[in-house]
């Protein structure tokens, strides 16, 4: 995936916004590829990449559909 955002950054972006970027990120290929730098779902560091997301997910408000 290109654009991996950092803690700080994550945590900056508003709850809506890190919600679509929890989708794209999800939308990352089983196996990896030239763009994901290497990344798959597989690998130690998406999965990583994704509890993080999920842990600052875990501190918001709900959002209304």
């Amino acid at each position: 995936m290109k654009g991996i955002l950092t803690r700080r950054q994550l945590e900056k972006l508003t709850t809506k916004r890190l919600l679509a970027y929890k989708r794209s990120f999800m939308g990352t290929n089983e196996t990896p590829d030239w763009e994901t730098n290497g990344w798959s779902k597989a690998s130690p560091e998406w999965k990583n990449h994704l509890a993080l997301i999920k842990e600052i997910l875990g501190t918001r408000e709900h959002v209304e559909k």
